[in-house]
């Protein structure tokens, strides 16, 4: 129905493996020129943000987790529309993260 608009976000990331297999993403909010706001897209920023995956020490199938985020949507969004959307969009980070730490321990 497109009540609401979609967000884009611009962001850099990056990735690094430490010796004892601790993996970190770091990300921020950036502006370039080739990338322009979209018509019909409202963008978003995204603050300093990122996580760690700390493997832990003689259990080789789990993972600590420490993540920390601070989104702006930008635009107007009813608080409700908010409340109801990122529950599923951060099960779906999560879910992704999960394949890409399993992919990268292979």
């Amino acid at each position: 129905m497109r009540i609401i608009s979609p967000r884009e976000f611009v962001d850099v990331v990056v990735m690094k493996q430490y010796e004892d297999g601790t993996m970190q993403s770091a990300a921020t909010n950036v502006e370039h020129p080739l990338c322009l706001p979209q018509p019909n897209f409202v963008r978003g920023f995204n603050y300093p943000c990122g996580c760690f995956c700390i493997p832990v020490p003689g259990e080789p199938d789990r993972t600590e987790l420490l993540t920390f985020f601070q989104t702006d949507l930008g635009g107007y969004l009813p608080q409700t529309v908010v409340d109801s959307f990122f529950p599923s969009s951060i099960s779906g980070f999560y879910s992704n993260l999960t394949k890409a730490v399993k992919a990268l321990k292979a």
